[in-house]
């Protein structure tokens, strides 16, 4: 069990998730860790800060983060993997399709412990943009899969979605795309 990794997931999501609900009233001016596409005036930039001054991500140049950019399934590994603090000691994987060598320890890392399957035996597609409810899959799997209620939204009808997204709800992670919608096929951004 990775209750080391629960607290520490549940309290850095749940952190992200009230700064971004508080940006939504006021941002800090300028440019957010030399990011020029990161405006003062949007939900994420407290928190891409937050995720800069504790390693978490680099962007996508030394000038751009890409907020509306679709996160890819590698670069949520990687995130997850960086907030868990950098774990190593991870069997290796076992994906044939994981080229990128900044990958390969948080991809090790969420397959030692059953936070991906992959997308087959052998692959995880680790350029596929990863769609909002994969997502919430992943945090929750990465949370120790807590349980909880069934989500609210009428759009969530997989089941293997249901409960993460309601746990997200749950601990104010999410609050959907709109009051009825959580939008589980759309690809997630940067940003979110």
């Amino acid at each position: 069990m990775r209750t080391p990794v629960n607290r520490r997931v549940v309290a850095v999501i749940t952190g992200l998730a009230l700064v971004a609900s508080a940006m939504a009233l006021s941002a800090p001016a300028g440019a957010v860790a030399g990011f020029g596409d990161i405006g003062e005036d949007r939900f994420f930039t407290e928190p891409v800060q937050w995720m800069v001054d504790n390693e978490i991500t680099t962007g996508t140049s030394p000038t751009c983060f890409s907020p509306d950019d679709p996160v890819t399934r590698g670069q949520a590994a990687a995130f997850l993997w960086r907030i868990e603090g950098f774990p190593t000691g991870s069997p290796p994987h076992p994906f044939t399709d994981v080229p990128a060598p900044w990958q390969q320890e948080p991809v090790s890392w969420m397959y030692g412990e059953g936070i991906t399957t992959g997308t087959s035996a052998t692959t995880v597609s680790p350029d596929d943009s990863l769609t909002r409810g994969q997502m919430a899959a992943l945090i929750h799997r990465a949370a120790g899969s807590p349980s909880a209620a069934p989500s609210t939204f009428p759009d969530v009808v997989r089941s293997w979605q249901s409960v993460p997204v309601g746990w997200m709800e749950a601990e104010n992670i999410t609050t959907g795309t709109s009051p009825t919608t959580f939008s589980p096929d759309d690809p997630v951004t940067r940003g979110q």
